[in-house]
């Protein structure tokens, strides 16, 4: 949907590929990954990831099937460093270091309630 909302920037050929990887790393992307640090990635989840993505790469790119150009070097075209899955995952690790923060921190408020 934001890749659409976007559209006149990411599909146009007046526009510079680092713009555009710009452009989709800040609105398309974070749209995608809203929430991801507490998915559970199932296999078809990442194989709707890995295709979504791809999809919008190869258009932004303007990469017709025929030039058969690998999706890295579309990345690196629009200077993206990493997939939207490495990202997923990044979150989740991520969130899951919160989440063994927080729980230290709940042991501790109930010790220091229990003492008073």
């Amino acid at each position: 949907m934001k890749f659409k909302e976007c559209g006149e920037l990411l599909n146009s050929k007046g526009f510079l590929l680092k713009t555009k990887g710009m452009a989709y790393r800040s609105c398309v992307r974070s749209a995608m990954l809203y929430w991801s640090e507490t998915w559970c990635l199932k296999e078809n989840e990442i194989a709707s990831l890995r295709r979504t993505e791809r999809k919008m790469v190869k258009a932004m790119c303007g990469v017709k099937l025929m030039e058969k150009k690998r999706p890295e070097e579309q990345m690196e075209m629009l200077v993206l460093k990493e997939t939207v899955l490495q990202k997923a995952k990044a979150n989740g690790v991520r969130w899951y270091g919160h989440v063994l923060r927080r729980d230290d921190g709940l042991e501790k408020e109930v010790a220091w309630n229990r003492a008073r």
